[in-house]
């Protein structure tokens, strides 16, 4: 057995002030909680993107001084809100990685890049960010699919994880059917995987997906808790993965006494419904204003 934790949409600014939770100070509550001598060590740290919030080169190199306090090896993925140049160039270092797959005993770990829709290929069969990826959810794209089913299929563990940003299996204003599908094709490819490890939504709860657990993680900003229709806290994901295929997790929030719960907007509970768009949402914020 083997832990693992997870920290996803940590967000951080340069201006954290500025935004809706400072996450500079929530990165030392969670830390704090995540690596509290009275917890296990974990063996490893997976941060599943949104880990800038603009994406800019500034961002990346003061996120890597907060991920240089982690003490066990980190495995970083794109968000949505992460530009893949700096996001390349600047964050990885010793310690710090943006590989794509690591084997762990006879677990193999898959770390997906969900973007497909937020990227562009050039004539040169390059990849480019589209001006407009911070506002796409969530897709792998066909090459994604048949790189995850062939390097399960080549491994001889006997199991597999996926690590990625988006998870599939959501509903209302996250929900991708095209997301959902090709998950589904890529379990009737590769049956070993026993599960996905994701972030974007901003919530705790685990989800089921071509009869496979969506473990989501919850946020360093804002959580949301979807029934009670309020904030929650800031938080983290810890893993146990058995020799035999069992996952165990458990989500945990830090500092209620702090980031108390406050009740979502009438507006911001449709949009998450997914009975408006988020630009309908905007539109009529703007009209109650005028």
């Amino acid at each position: 057995m083997f832990r693992v934790t997870q920290f996803s949409d940590t967000h951080f600014s340069t201006e954290p002030d500025g935004e809706s939770r400072n996450t500079d100070d929530t990165w030392d509550a969670v830390f704090a909680d995540a690596f509290d001598e009275a917890r296990p060590l974990p063996d490893l740290v997976v941060i599943t993107g949104d880990i800038a919030n603009d994406g800019t080169e500034v961002e990346y190199m003061k996120i890597a001084e907060h991920f240089a306090r982690i003490p066990v090896p980190a495995v970083v993925c794109p968000g949505n809100h992460d530009r893949q140049v700096p996001f390349d160039a600047i964050l990885p270092r010793p310690g710090l990685s943006n590989g794509r797959t690591m084997r762990i005993e006879n677990w193999l770990f898959l770390f997906a890049d969900s973007n497909a829709d937020g990227r562009e290929r050039r004539p040169d069969g390059s990849l480019v960010d589209t001006e407009d990826r911070t506002m796409q959810h969530g897709r792998f794209g066909d090459p994604e699919v048949v790189w995850m089913g062939e390097t399960v299929g080549r491994s001889d563990a006997d199991h597999a994880f996926v690590w990625t940003h988006h998870p599939p299996g959501v509903v209302g204003f996250f929900k991708s059917e095209a997301h959902d599908a090709e998950f589904a094709r890529l379990i009737g490819k590769a049956p070993t995987i026993r599960g996905v490890g994701a972030g974007h939504t901003h919530t705790n709860t685990i989800l089921e997906c071509a009869g496979r657990p969506i473990y989501q993680c919850p946020s360093l900003s804002v959580n949301l808790d979807m029934r009670e229709n309020t904030t929650l806290p800031p938080g983290y994901r810890t893993y146990q993965f058995g020799e035999d295929g069992s996952i165990t997790s458990e989500a945990h929030l830090v500092g209620e006494d702090r980031w108390p719960r406050s009740q979502l907007p009438i507006l911001a509970q449709r949009m998450l419904r997914g009975e408006i768009s988020y630009e309908e949402m905007k539109a009529e914020q703007a009209a109650d204003i005028f």
